[in-house]
């Protein structure tokens, strides 16, 4: 069976630091549920959807942000000096 997970897995700050999500259940709550399962789950997460749209994401963005991405980088360039 082939393995599944977001293409953006390998660069995505939140499988690969502490910086998006400390608690380590959050995390893998987040990965069990959106980063390791196929296509119907992970396009629903905001941190693919925000980087396919804006070509990055900020670190504030969880996969169930409530956001749009539009609302994110309004939030983003509010955010940035």
């Amino acid at each position: 069976m082939a393995a599944y997970h977001c293409p953006n897995y390998n660069d995505c700050k939140l499988v690969n630091s502490l910086i998006i999500v400390a608690n380590l259940e959050a995390k893998e709550n987040y990965m069990t549920n959106y980063c390791l399962q196929d296509k119907n789950y992970w396009s629903n997460c905001k941190r693919y959807i925000t980087k396919a749209t804006l070509n990055f994401c900020p670190d504030f963005v969880l996969p169930d942000t409530p956001l749009t991405p539009e609302e994110i980088i309004d939030k983003f360039d509010d955010e940035s000096f």
